[in-house]
């Protein structure tokens, strides 16, 4: 099933906007905050500085100097040398002319349409870096993406929160790591689930987690989207909350 099927399938069974869990979840987060030191407890940090990689940047530039790994992480080795008591994060529902990968272009009537709205949070942090649950979890999947511009290795975790549950979703990690964990493996609060890769290993990307909150995997088996198409953002949005409602930073 293609993306543009499974937002028909969500519209058919739960409307346009609103998931069934939202108000469930929103009111969950609202009286629940988590820290940064909980997920990534080896840094020991709880501020973030907010980066813009937006197609509006004028921090990296264009496409071609985001995609410009070692060009890229020598600004972000910079950026945190700036900052060294702040992760480097942001980018939810962040406009990107990043998006290189096929993967990331439809065809509809003669037009291309591009995929480029981002719908977790990237933080950006050293390769092998921990990744630490922030509550209990079970492992819905793990796999290797090893396509250009996708998520290398990847984590899906299912909570059971009060009379409700939702997924989050842990993008850009190493294989060995996500080789350790199978389907049905719990994960407690305060379990390493795994650690971050490098460009060999994580899609080609600069080092970072991509974090996602969603509340529901529509009938997706061994994946999930990132990144939105513009003219489906409003369900999108709604299947995958701001993850800075668990945190609640200013900045985030």
């Amino acid at each position: 099933m293609k993306q543009n099927e499974y937002i028909t399938a969500f519209k058919n069974k739960y409307g346009f906007l609103k998931h069934s869990n939202e108000t469930l979840f929103n009111n969950w987060a609202k009286n629940n905050t988590f820290s940064l030191k909980e997920l990534f407890p080896t840094i020991q940090k709880n501020e973030i500085f907010p980066l813009d990689v937006s197609i509006n940047s004028t921090w990296i530039g264009g496409e071609e100097e985001f995609n410009n790994l070692l060009f890229f992480e020598k600004k972000l080795k910079k950026l945190q040398a700036e900052n060294p008591t702040k992760i480097i994060a942001g980018g939810y529902l962040e406009k990107r002319a990043l998006y290189t990968s096929e993967m990331y272009v439809r065809k509809i009537n003669d037009t291309f349409d591009r995929r480029n709205t981002h719908l977790g949070v990237d933080f950006w942090l050293p390769k092998n870096t921990p990744i630490y649950a922030m509550f209990d979890g079970e492992v819905i999947f793990s796999a290797n993406d090893n396509e250009h511009k996708g998520y290398g290795g990847l984590i899906i975790l299912k909570h059971e929160v009060e009379n409700f549950h939702f997924f989050t979703l842990y993008g850009h990690l190493s294989k060995k790591s996500v080789s350790e964990k199978i389907s049905g493996d719990f994960i407690k609060k305060g379990s390493q689930i795994a650690v971050l890769g490098d460009a060999s290993e994580n899609g080609d990307w600069v080092p970072h987690l991509h974090f996602q909150i969603m509340l529901s995997l529509l009938d997706y088996q061994n994946d999930f989207p990132g990144v939105a198409f513009e003219n489906e953002l409003e369900v999108w949005k709604n299947i995958c909350p701001n993850p800075n409602l668990l945190f609640k930073l200013t900045n985030l």
